[in-house]
């Protein structure tokens, strides 16, 4: 392969570079609609408000759900990252409410409608008329995107309304605020349909993204008041308490009920609060929301009227009450959080008929559930500790759940409808609560041993020896260590029974790593990967000696942020003692980004004979910390050009410019460019930069913040590094289809104390040219359609692998945007790539892939089967399995797969320290065993037959991201040098 690099010379006072910048992003769109950042509002791609993943899911919509006698029911779902595991709590409450109702009313028909909603997708909404279908729908669900907190919560709700039939129950859940509740246009759409359709929308909102009374938190509770719905927030799902409370609005039949009173309160508000109740009403429905609400109803002549309560959870709360008499009525309530009340009644059709069919309804309800009465007949409800549809009920595992039953103090064990809670250790039972145990209030409840210190806390209690006593607290003897037993100089080391004397500059550990020395710094490392750590010294516990050429003593400046092979470097703040002073106490400052000495930690120095230092360590306050060394102490040596001479000043070896060093003019000066395989480097002499009075401390890119730095274990050096990242240090990237050239400039300033102030005085444009392969290729794409994970590998820790499409056998022609679109006779190209430095040292083995028609389905079309391909057909064509570190192969892949117009691709690959080719015979590996090792599965997908097969409205999205891009960009170099000036 071929790489150049180019020069250009540039002489200027000031100097302005715009820096171009492409983002890339891999995580998953899954909306029908897009939502731009202004929130401005897109009409539905398809007028009908009707969408299918494919035709063959297009259920007949004939059914006139605007004539049932019931509600139809609405779905809007947030499907952002953080849904993960609620996602599961709706799936439980849909499939308990969609059984009930199917057991209860089974000749009503009803329109059921889902949207899912994120950031910054909405959509595809679904719609049909079978409860089965619907039911699919909402498990087919899965999360992705978000990042931020607030979601399109109001164009997902407006969405769903615009063909949701009237009377319907509109059901919203999210765990965030509505990004879009500042678009009027949106939020006046809502109140208008929620009008003229007359439907009740619930909103499950768990917390708000900022204040509770933010905007964007209380349009759920103005949605929910002009609906006659209700706002739950701050709750856990109890799944079937959920599904009890919608079955039980969903029982109640279209324009059946009147509204009599709506209002919301703060928290622990006390009202009292009059209404009236027309005649002939059937029903008073009352339903709360807030946390434990309570309510006292009065009837018109001033007696308390006892409703039956259907529903009674710690987030809200129905009952009603038959018959009620006409006039004035008014109730007292509150509840320990803000809360909201809602009343209306109820009036009988006649005209319903035998739909419930009384008579024997209760005989079906399972022998763990009640037949309670709601406002038309009966229904049946699972008793307390059991959960289900009331047809059939299973025990509830209370200890399961968090936070748990019993508190801090207890544990739960779970039994047969119910629960116990146990006090823990250390706690005893009384008035049904755990109390602690004051072990330390008596010797009998305590194994603190004699002349020891007992502390009590909750559960426990400690034992320690206070100063002038040695031991654990269950043994203490007397210290000789705190009388100054060993003399000047010498540590007193105390075990059971005697002590010892050391002098620890003949006692201590070495410690000899280069890349100890502020000079080093892996600067790919650092400024590309936010979770790079390097070394961490939280288990160094002694006394320690440093050596080697990263320098003999702990550095007493600050190191910049990187340095030294570490996260959060560590130094000593002031300086080392000298010989005579013996064992002296120093502190030691851990460096946090620009802070220098963000936190502090104590250390013991001994200057010893011989001109070196002994350090005893403890623990640093930080995990991913490391002390650092000053490399200009390494004795008796300097790395020094032909230009400089190495010199001892001041107790440090360093290296000086001689008189007559260097370049002659100024536009000489050009620095030597190494376009490595995961950076550009530039490097300067020291020396002819000081004869022109420039800073070499000032060297900076088209990103002022990457600046040039010593390089590792030289002084004579001056480098400036940009990792191969479009917009990384100010990087300009371009494509020609062949090869990546990246750019950038670098910039030199006077000496501060010059009188232009330091102003840069010279520019250096350079470039980097490499040919363009699978990985590159994928870098340079805007949005590729991949997937990937991470991998642990012995020895090494996190590797990247990912999976990408690709147009053609060159492999550099990504897939981008938000879809995949394939004809039957389309080649379909896969790249599994390895992103690691040495890509000499592993090899990836595609172990099996097959197609499904969904991402959970049990459905599969084996492509690739313990590492070898599928003879089912001939288009699979594998081109590289278990020998590099990229895997390719091909398929036609509607060509294989007939009966499906949209296809999830999943790959399971294994990470190998060597070439692992497997053997094939037939559809087989040649191995011991048919069981392969996989380390990692990857998924890309929706993939879609082109629209001419079949119509498709497309959810917009690439592949599902299970983590970040983590790991390096890996290229191979060769070739020449043009330089241009």
């Amino acid at each position: 392969m071929e790489h150049r690099i180019i020069f250009s010379l540039y002489i200027l006072t000031l100097c302005s570079i715009p820096i171009l910048s492409t983002s890339a992003s891999n995580t998953t769109m899954y909306p029908a609609t897009t939502r731009p950042s202004n929130s401005s509002y897109l009409s539905p791609p398809n007028t009908t408000g009707y969408y299918f993943a494919s035709s063959s899911n297009a259920y007949n919509l004939s059914c006139d759900a605007a004539k049932s006698a019931f509600p139809s029911f609405t779905l809007a779902v947030d499907t952002s990252g953080s849904m993960y595991y609620f996602i599961y709590e709706v799936q439980d409450v849909i499939s308990t409410l969609i059984s009930r109702l199917q057991a209860y009313t089974t000749d009503a028909t009803r329109k059921y409608t889902l949207i899912p909603f994120n950031d910054p997708s909405v959509g595809p909404l679904y719609a049909t008329c079978s409860p089965s279908q619907f039911l699919n729908y909402v498990y087919s669900l899965y999360t992705s995107d978000g990042g931020d907190c607030p979601e399109y919560a109001m164009t997902g709700l407006l969405d769903a309304l615009k063909v949701t039939p009237f009377g319907s129950l509109v059901v919203l859940v999210t765990d965030g605020s509505a990004k879009d509740s500042n678009n009027t246009d949106t939020v006046n759409q809502i109140f208008s349909l929620i009008e003229s359709l007359k439907v009740k929308v619930f909103i499950f909102a768990r917390y708000p993204c900022g204040s509770e009374s933010d905007y964007d938190f209380q349009i759920y509770k103005d949605i929910a008041d002009r609906s006659y719905g209700l706002l739950f927030h701050n709750y856990y799902l109890t799944p079937y308490k959920v599904s009890d409370l919608l079955n039980f609005f969903l029982k109640i039949p279209v324009n059946s009920t009147t509204r009599l009173f709506s209002e919301n309160y703060s928290a622990y508000y006390n009202t009292s609060v009059s209404f009236y109740v027309p005649s002939n009403l059937t029903t008073l429905i009352i339903s709360q929301s807030g946390s434990y609400p309570s309510l006292t109803l009065y009837n018109p002549l001033g007696a308390r009227a006892d409703f039956t309560t259907f529903l009674s959870e710690f987030w809200g709360s129905v009952g009603y009450l038959d018959y009620p008499r006409s006039g004035y009525w008014s109730f007292e309530s509150n509840a320990y959080s803000s809360y909201s009340i809602r009343i209306e009644g109820y009036k009988e059709n006649g005209a319903l008929g035998d739909t419930f069919n009384r008579s024997d309804f209760c005989s079906r309800c399972s022998s763990n559930a009640n037949c309670k009465k709601d406002v038309l007949d009966y229904t049946c409800v699972c008793k307390d500790g059991f959960s289900g549809d009331g047809y059939s009920c299973y025990d509830i595992n209370e200890c399961y759940y968090w936070p748990s039953p019993c508190g801090y103090y207890a544990y739960c064990i779970n039994t047969y409808g119910s629960y116990n809670c146990v006090c823990s250790s250390g706690f005893i039972s009384e008035n049904n609560t755990c109390i602690d145990i004051d072990e330390c209030s008596s010797p009998e409840l305590n194994n603190c041993g004699q002349n020891a210190a007992c502390e009590n806390y909750n559960g426990s209690y400690y034992c320690y020896c206070p100063t002038g006593f040695f031991g654990d607290g269950y043994r203490c003897e007397v210290d000789e260590c705190t009388k100054d037993v060993c003399g000047f100089g010498r540590e007193c080391i105390k075990y059971y029974g005697y002590h010892t004397c050391s002098d620890p500059c003949f006692n201590y550990t070495t410690l000899n790593e280069p890349t100890r020395s502020t000079s080093y710094r892996d600067y790919y490392y650092y400024d590309y990967y936010y979770w790079y750590y390097g070394r961490s010294d939280y288990y160094l516990n002694g006394w320690y000696r440093f050596t080697g050429s990263g320098g003999s003593s702990l550095a007493d400046f600050c190191p910049s942020q990187g340095s030294c092979y570490t996260r959060y470097p560590m130094w000593l703040q002031g300086a080392h003692p000298e010989p005579a002073d013996g064992i002296v106490n120093g502190t030691v400052c851990t460096s946090y980004y620009d802070t220098c000495c963000q936190w502090t930690s104590s250390v013991k120095i001994k200057a010893c004979p011989g001109g070196f230092n002994v350090y005893k360590f403890s623990y640093p306050p930080q995990y991913y910390s490391g002390y650092c060394t000053d490399p200009a102490t390494v004795p008796d040596s300097c790395s020094c050009a032909a230009d400089e001479e190495c010199r001892k000043v001041g107790g440090r070896y360093s290296c000086y410019c001689k008189n007559d060093s260097g370049i002659a003019v100024l536009s000489d000066i050009r620095p030597v460019l190494s376009c490595g395989a995961q950076e550009m480097k530039a490097s300067f002499q020291k020396c002819d930069l000081k004869k022109f009075n420039l800073n070499t401390k000032n060297i900076h890119l088209n990103d002022r913040y990457c600046i040039g730095f010593n390089d590792y274990n030289t002084t004579n050096i001056i480098s400036v590094v940009s990792v191969l990242k479009n917009g990384v240090c100010g990087n300009e990237m371009v494509n020609n289809g062949t090869h990546v050239i990246f750019k950038n400039n670098i910039f030199l300033s006077l000496d501060t104390n010059s009188s232009l102030g330091g102003e840069d005085i010279l520019s250096i444009r350079y470039s980097c040219v490499y040919p363009l392969d699978l990985e590159l290729a994928l870098e340079t794409a805007l949005k590729p359609f991949t997937d990937s994970a991470v991998v642990n590998v012995t020895g090494t820790g996190q590797l990247q692998v990912t999976m990408a499409l690709y147009k053609d056998s060159s492999y550099t022609s990504p897939y981008e945007g938000s879809q995949v679109l394939l004809t039957a006779a389309t080649n379909l190209f896969i790249g599994i790539i390895l992103k690691v430095g040495d890509a000499s040292q592993y090899a990836v083995q595609i172990t099996n892939c097959y197609a499904s028609p969904s991402i959970n389905s049990t459905t599969r079309y084996d492509i690739i089967k313990n590492s070898c391909p599928s003879l089912q057909d001939s288009s699979i064509k594998v081109i590289q399995n278990g020998v590099s570190a990229n895997g390719q192969f091909s398929i036609k892949l509607f060509g294989y797969v007939k009966d499906s117009d949209v296809v999830y691709l999943h790959c399971g690959v294994h990470i190998c320290t060597t070439t692992c080719a497997p053997v094939c015979s037939g559809m087989r590996a040649l191995s011991a065993s048919d069981s392969v090792t996989t380390d990692a599965t990857l998924y890309v997908g929706p993939i879609y037959k082109s629209a001419e097969s079949s119509v498709i409205t497309t959810p917009k999205g690439g592949a599902y991201s299970v983590v970040a891009n983590l790991v390096m960009v890996l290229v191979f170099l060769c070739g020449t040098l043009l330089l241009t000036v």
